[in-house]
């Protein structure tokens, strides 16, 4: 640790300190005094988004040696034995929850990247692109660590509805992402 959960949480902070930077490269400048009020919202919410992903990077790792210690309980005993599958079931689905949150939160790294790309400095368009493939990173790591630690849980309607529902936060993030790619293609040419 930190694993491939936290590093997907941190392309979500990369994304969200590109997206603020583009915004505070956008206030000010001649020209683009239309744009100056939307990117005055958006460069404190990339600081926001950045301060949450990175503290993302450090609850990924502290879920994963939860799971850890849940294994290293003794098992000798019946009881012991089960105390331990409880113990590292919960861990586990705490595992899978931190990194839901994250592939939730993508998508908002996505809304300042595209706000970004419409309403920021063109000269910074290829930044908010960037934004845009962290953010993407961010979504597919996030999903890929819900994935895994789901597989390790007891099948039920949570793992089911999780599934599901991370499977729907991906699409949206990837389409999301191909959207802006292609805006920021046309604006840089």
């Amino acid at each position: 640790a930190p694993g491939g959960g936290s590093v997907a949480a941190l392309c979500g902070a990369l994304g969200g300190a590109l997206g603020a930077m583009v915004a505070n490269l956008t206030i000010g400048k001649k020209g683009l005094e239309a744009s100056w009020d939307p990117m005055r919202e958006a460069a404190p919410k990339g600081q926001e988004l950045k301060d949450w992903f990175l503290a993302a990077v450090d609850e990924d790792t502290a879920a994963f040696h939860r799971v850890m210690d849940a294994f290293r309980l003794p098992g000798k005993t019946p009881e012991e034995t089960a105390a331990k599958e409880r113990a590292v079931q919960e861990a586990t689905k705490g595992a899978a929850e931190v990194p839901l949150a994250v592939l939730e939160r993508s998508l908002e790294v996505l809304a300042l990247a595209a706000a970004t790309v419409r309403q920021g400095n063109p000269n910074s368009a290829s930044d908010a692109g960037v934004a845009a493939l962290c953010a993407r990173a961010c979504a597919e790591g996030a999903y890929l660590n819900v994935r895994i630690n789901l597989r390790s849980l007891i099948a039920g309607a949570w793992v089911e509805t999780t599934k599901k529902k991370a499977e729907e936060l991906r699409k949206r993030a990837v389409e999301g992402a191909g959207a802006i790619m292609a805006e920021v293609e046309e604006r840089i040419g």
